[in-house]
């Protein structure tokens, strides 16, 4: 199954998710919404179901700093 690296920065009230090997960006409010954002993300930009890929999330400090 495909992985796909994603990486969230929070800045202000949301989180800024970004999927470098598509060129994607998007947002979600909470962390808990990190994966279901970057999922429907993916899966509408390739037009594959959510569940056929996998995700490693990794969390940015605000400065860019891996956590």
């Amino acid at each position: 199954m495909k992985t796909y690296a994603v990486t969230a920065e929070r800045n202000g009230n949301f989180w800024f998710i970004r999927i470098p090997e598509l060129d994607g960006v998007t947002q979600a409010r909470t962390g808990e919404e990190i994966p279901v954002m970057a999922r429907d993300y993916i899966a509408v930009t390739l037009d594959v179901p959510v569940d056929s890929f996998d995700l490693t999330v990794t969390l940015l400090a605000q400065d860019g700093d891996r956590n």
